[in-house]
């Protein structure tokens, strides 16, 4: 028998094993010790990354980080492999030489389901939130200045309609998230718009609605300003866009129409950083329409006269009493006014932001200076705006931290004598004779004087403060509370001369103030059971009060123009007082949300948020919002876990309800009035108002969403794909419904009016060049189609005509349609010749036309337009009438390339929308122009017609009838506005800006302490392509209305420079 070895085979093995490890680290130790000193860039921008972490060995050990310019030093074994590791960016690895400056350029993360997201106030990845969302980042929001970050927007959300409809500095264009959510049109005419539906702002956690108290400065006194217009884009970080109702839910009524979270800037680098971004840029005017001018447009005058007109010796007698006409030779008619270019200019305009931040995840802290002006195209407008902003973050243990912030703003605008969208006497003066002399306050034009003449101010300033308390209370379970007030002063101080006001100065002040308190609380907690199941709760409430209240003091005959000031005036013309409009509103809120997903393959998400608002209906105090949402991350599946083409793919499928309060608590319980001033037994009176009746079952508007997804990523970041398709029912919108004169009121506001929008959105992102290369392109095309039906009306009718007493221009609402239908006469061409004309067969005349009153009708003839007689009964009037087009546009998108080579790059973004109708009421104003040619009504301006393809003599095919037929406006009205014949498709395709950036090496600017600068050229806004035929199709009002008095969108040549210190 043998004996055991006193020293078994395993031990032998480990000693082996220690002596190899012994001997490795002896040659480890002789291994020489390297500097490797370097800079951590950005790829595409070039710009220096801080708190990247350096890793080395195995396993990977941390040897350092880059500072606030992006520098590192480590100290490393020769040869050693370098793994450079940030937030938001994919690794990178490389070897650095001892001596040399090492460049390491890290590219943005490709895979969005790794991005982070706030859904509800809780933060998530991407990968496990099943509502639709999309973030953009505060980079793509630079380089252009701008009053206004939604025009950066614009074109960047498939889904998110933004038109730029007016270029007036500080104001907005209309925003809606996936389709129409409102029939309530304000107005008249030119005037009349629609309800705004912005989307929710939540600006560090605060909620700011956008929709209140602006409405472009219509129908009210005030700024009139856009509140986003006071965030400077150079302090955004990045902007969330929820669009689906789960994703909403959670923020109640107010996020109906979508929810835009906004996060600014904060400390990152424990070295303090200082960024200065300037720019320098031109605003250039449009291309001004043509006109004839001065000897040549007499010359027009008289001989369409002499050739139109049944008698040419009372033409005679017409032009020979008529001054401007006869006397050439008289100074104050001989003149060739160039109008337009009196109240149209280049402008010169600069801004300047500064900030100052440092810290680490402990402490940081960022302070934000900025000032933004710009003098509008349109002179007597400019807008200036005055920001300060301040924040800090502290966390004294690691269970608890704070966050507060507070934010003040000054914006500072004239808006001339019109409002944000038009410019009415700018637009009346520009359409003036040429033959007249320049304004004075000894001209004709009282228009021209008050355009240039009308002194007007407003102010419009914020504070903001909020306080975040994040405190952990176990593993897990936090509780949070945030605090916030508001509050929004405005002012407008107008001035109206004696000269132009009926010998009577006129001093206007207007001022308001609105006050906001804001609270939300809430525990979270998080459980995860083997790194498989994963579960979250919530639970918050929120309480917020807003006021609102106005006054208006007007003085007339004042001393002098001189004297700005209400320093005595004529007491039976004065007035004001408080208005009428005032608000004092209660919302109470809670809300709960339940997460699970299994191995963040499989995701459901749950949540519930209960509203109680002031303002509803006593029988309706409640409102209830749920959702659900489910999500696929399919490309985890073991199937598909090795396809290398496949970096990841979700399937997404959500429900949900958002309800929001309408209307105003006088809607829901009346109001008192007193009478007129009226006395009893020398008592005031007072009793109800008869004008409308309580409505006390007021609804509040009801907004449910399906939405199914698909997400892709596709050959390692190559392609990215994301697609939506949406269903949405807008129900219980506010109608005003007229009532008999039996019931003792006039009018009720009720809740049965409905629509639907069904859409489909696409997102695609394409970098067609290998990410290791020394060249960086990436393509980005998006889109939406969205088709909305009116689905029902107030007592179950089946249309309601809305009247426009101003133009004619009526809209329909009928159920199964488009929401918003013109209606108009049916142009289908011009009467080549006399024998072309339609003729009654029972009475052998040609067809006839109606006046505008119904009074007196007018045979049609040669040159005449072609109008559809839709009841054949050889009349032509407003039972002619046909339903045509849609004001709202079925396709909307954007396109952008960015190209980047070293330090150079070319940025490019594009917006387009398609199959929209535009009434044209710019083009017909200019052929409307030759309907006076003695100018009894005031002499206009005359357009050159050649361009268009008008009728002139027997047999002509022609598109537009006889313009010179003077006497025909009267009586045939061939160009009246509400007709088929200015109902144009307003397709377009924009480029919305480019930009050429150049970033200057860090060896040639580190020894001035600049760590990064980078100089930039845009141009903005310098191509659209349409077929429209009138000036601008993104320059009309959300209703597709076009007019001469709207405020022209301008084009803008930029300098800037970003440097960081």
């Amino acid at each position: 028998m043998y004996k055991h070895n006193i020293i078994p085979g395993k031990i032998k093995a480990l000693v082996s094993l220690f002596v190899v490890l012994l001997l490795t680290y002896a040659v480890a130790a002789q291994q020489p010790v390297i500097t490797v000193r370097g800079v951590v860039y950005e790829k595409g921008t070039n710009m220096p990354i801080p708190g990247v972490i350096i890793f080395t060995g195995k396993p990977p050990k941390g040897v350092g980080a880059s500072g606030a310019d992006g520098t590192f030093t480590v100290n490393v074994p020769e040869g050693a492999e370098l793994n450079f590791q940030a937030m938001g960016f994919g690794p990178l690895m490389g070897k650095g030489k001892a001596g040399e400056l090492m460049k390491v350029y890290l590219s943005v993360k490709q895979n969005k389901l790794n991005e982070q997201v706030v859904i509800g106030y809780q933060k998530k990845t991407k990968e496990t939130t099943t509502g639709s969302t999309v973030i953009i980042s505060g980079k793509d929001l630079q380089d252009v200045p701008v009053s206004n970050v939604i025009e950066l927007l614009q074109g960047k959300v498939a889904g998110m309609n933004i038109q730029n409809n007016t270029g007036a500095p500080g104001y907005a264009g209309t925003i809606q998230m996936r389709g129409l959510s409102t029939l309530s049109i304000s107005g008249s005419g030119s005037s009349s718009f629609l309800s705004p539906t912005s989307p929710l702002f939540v600006i560090d956690g605060v909620p700011i609605d956008p929709n209140t108290n602006y409405e472009y400065g219509f129908n009210q006194a005030g700024p009139g300003l856009n509140p986003l217009s006071l965030i400077p884009p150079e302090d955004i970080e990045s902007i969330q866009v929820l669009k689906d109702a789960q994703a909403t839910a959670l923020y109640g009524s107010r996020g109906a129409y979508g929810v835009m979270l906004v996060n600014t800037k904060r400390g990152k680098s424990k070295v303090p950083i200082v960024q200065y971004s300037g720019n320098f840029f031109i605003s250039i005017p449009p291309n001004l329409r043509k006109v004839i001018g001065g000897n040549a447009e007499r010359e027009a005058r008289v001989s369409q006269l002499l050739h139109y007109t049944d008698s040419v010796k009372y033409a005679r007698q017409d032009i020979n009493s008529t001054p401007f006409l006869a006397d050439s030779l008289n100074p104050y008619y001989n003149n060739s006014t160039n109008w337009q270019g009196l109240f149209y200019k280049y402008t010169y305009n600069q801004t300047h932001n500064v900030t100052v931040s440092g810290g680490d995840d402990r402490f940081n802290y960022k302070a934000n200076l900025g000032y933004y002006n710009e003098k509008g195209i349109v002179k007597n407008t400019d807008f200036n705006r005055y920001t300060l902003s301040t924040n800090m973050q502290y966390r004294p243990i690691t269970r608890f931290k704070i966050y507060a912030g507070i934010t003040t703003s000054l914006g500072q605008n004239s808006k001339g004598s019109g409002n944000g969208l038009t410019q009415s006497d700018v637009g009346k003066a520009g359409k003036q004779s040429s033959l007249l002399p320049a304004p004075s306050f000894y001209s004709s034009s009282a228009n021209a004087v008050a355009a240039l003449r009308n002194d007007n101010l407003n102010k419009t300033a914020n504070i903001r403060t909020n306080v975040d308390l994040d405190y952990e209370l176990i593993a897990g379970l936090h509780a949070t509370s945030t605090f916030s007030f508001e509050s929004t002063t405005g002012t407008e101080d107008n001035f109206i001369p004696a000269a132009i006001n009926g010998n009577y100065a006129q001093v206007k002040s207007f001022n308001d103030q609105s006050h906001t308190l804001y609270s939300r609380s809430g525990l979270s907690y998080f459980k995860s059971f083997e790194d498989k199941h994963n579960l979250t709760f919530s639970v918050f409430n929120e309480l917020s009060k807003k006021d609102y209240q106005a006054t208006l003091l007007r003085k007339s005959g004042t001393p002098s123009d001189d004297v700005h000031g209400p320093i005595g005036s004529n007491g039976f013309f004065d007035g004001g007082g408080i208005l009428d409009n005032g608000s004092d509103e209660r919302l109470a809120s809670f809300a709960g949300a339940a997460s699970y997903n299994y191995k963040q393959k499989y995701v459901v998400d749950l949540s519930f948020r209960r509203d109680a608002s002031s303002i509803t209906g006593k029988k309706t105090p409640y409102s209830n919002n749920p959702s659900v949402g489910l999500r696929w991350n399919f490309y985890k599946e073991a199937l598909l876990a090795d396809r290398s083409w496949l970096d990841y793919g979700s399937l997404r499928a959500s429900w949900g309800r958002n309800v929001i309060p309408q209307g105003t608590i006088f809607d829901a319980y009346g109001t008192y009035n007193d009478r007129n001033g009226g006395r009893y037994n020398d008592k005031p009176m007072s009793g109800i108002d008869y004008g409308k009746l309580p409505n006390a079952n007021m609804k509040p508007v009801s907004n449910t969403q399906w939405n199914g997804g698909l997400e892709l990523g596709l050959w390692k970041g190559k392609l990215q794909v994301e697609m939506d398709v949406y269903l949405k029912k807008v129900e219980n919108m506010l109608m005003e419904v007229k009532l008999p004169t039996s019931s003792g009121f006039s009018s009720v506001q009720t809740n049965d009016a409905a629509l639907m929008d069904a859409g489909l959105e696409w997102s695609f992102t394409y970098r067609p060049l290998p990410q290791t290369g020394k060249w960086n392109w990436t393509v980005t095309f998006n889109g939406a189609f969205n088709k909305d039906i009116l689905t029902r009306l107030p007592n179950g009718k089946r249309e309601l005509m809305v009247y426009d007493t101003t133009n004619n221009q009526n809209i329909l609402y009928r159920v199964g349609r488009n929401s918003l239908t013109n209606v108009l006469m049916n142009t289908r061409g011009v009467y080549a010749d006399d024998a072309s004309v339609q003729v009654d067969p029972a009475t052998g005349r040609p067809v006839l036309v109606s006046s505008a009153d119904g009074k007196n009708f007018y045979y049609m003839r040669a040159g005449d337009p072609l109008w559809t007689d839709r009841n054949g009964d050889y009349i032509i009037n407003g039972a002619d009438n046909v339903y045509a087009g849609n004001s709202q546009p079925l396709i909307t998108g954007g396109l952008s390339s960015f190209l980047q080579h070293g330090a150079w790059s070319l940025n490019i973004a594009a917006t387009y929308t398609a199959i929209r109708s535009i009434l044209n009421n710019a083009v017909q104003a200019r052929f409307a122009g030759y309907s006076d040619p003695l100018g009894k009504n005031g002499p206009g301006a005359l357009v050159p017609l050649d361009q268009y393809n008008y009728w002139a003599a027997q047999g002509d095919k022609a598109t537009y009838p006889n313009p010179y037929d003077y006497q025909g406006f009267k009586s045939i009205r061939p160009y009246r506005v509400d007709q088929t014949l200015f109902e144009e498709d307003g397709s377009y395709f924009k480029i919305q800006y480019i930009t050429l950036a150049y970033t200057i090496p860090r060896t040639r600017t580190i020894r001035w302490g600049i760590t990064s600068c980078r100089t930039y050229f845009t141009v903005s806004n310098p191509f659209l392509f349409s077929r429209y035929s009138g000036p601008n199709p993104e320059n009309v009002s959300a209703l597709g209305r076009d007019q001469e008095d709207g405020y022209p969108v301008r084009k803008t040549v930029t300098l800037g420079l970003n440097v960081q210190f």
